[in-house]
């Protein structure tokens, strides 16, 4: 199953949360993390990472998609992306089309996929979306932020019929992300007509913060703090809708 990982706006904290839930999730599912911001890579810088193969010699040179798959160390793979290749940055068809097609050769070899895509509404960061199942999108308690969640909603749902939302409330304690996305879901249910699923809040916490800096993930190396218990308590809702979502379709 592919997922996506996604945000209006930029700077929510968005890689950071899909490498830990991938970490999170990687026991009881086989995971690939995606890079999907193709010419500005961030998964490998995050996890100090230096790939020899990437997606710009999978698009640009022909190489295999798997050869660019990369084992990382803490029980999930990482499909990497590149940087500073102007390229990639919007992708062609021709280059989506090889992408699509590999991403679905991959997925026979593991449960999930996530997308760690690019912010916003650009021709990318949409396909990325439009390819996945579900969507997980990241906002912040701050007005353009939520505002970007919404108009990111819209124009998938309204252009490409996207409607498996999933909302994650990030540098918010459980109240404050809980009100937010009170507020937002009263917008979407009234003019866009769908029910978003909410997957909680992760508060801010030094701790977070400390392990970008380490390039480690949070997860790696102390899951007591605020933030890595709410990141389980995220991984545990999404296990319950992925557990959900195999019953419907095997009934």
């Amino acid at each position: 199953m592919m997922i996506s990982i996604t945000s209006g706006k930029g700077g929510v904290g968005k890689t950071s949360l899909a490498i830990n839930l991938s970490l999170a999730l990687s026991p009881e599912y086989r995971v690939l993390l995606v890079d999907a911001d193709l010419g500005l890579a961030n998964v490998d810088v995050m996890l100090s990472l230096a790939p020899d193969v990437t997606v710009r010699h999978v698009l640009l040179e022909g190489r295999p998609i798997k050869e660019a798959v990369v084992q990382g160390e803490y029980g999930f793979h990482i499909l990497p992306a590149a940087s500073g290749v102007v390229e990639l940055a919007q992708p062609d068809s021709e280059m989506r089309g090889i992408l699509e097609l590999g991403l679905n050769q991959l997925a026979l070899n593991y449960d999930l996929l996530l997308f760690d895509t690019g912010a916003g509404i650009s021709p990318a960061v949409l396909w990325f979306n439009c390819l996945a199942k579900y969507t997980i999108v990241v906002f912040t308690p701050e007005p353009t932020s939520i505002t970007d969640a919404y108009a990111l909603m819209k124009v998938l749902h309204r252009d490409y019929g996207q409607k498996n939302f999933w909302l994650l409330a990030n540098q918010a304690d459980a109240k404050e992300g809980a009100q937010y996305f009170s507020h937002l879901n009263r917008v979407i249910d009234r003019y866009l007509g769908i029910n978003p699923v909410y997957l909680g809040a992760i508060p801010k916490d030094p701790a977070l913060a400390r392990s970008i800096r380490m390039q480690k993930p949070l997860l790696a190396h102390d899951r007591n703090t605020k933030a890595a218990r709410a990141i389980l308590a995220v991984a545990e809702r999404i296990k319950k809708l992925l557990e959900e979502d195999k019953k419907i379709n095997t009934h």
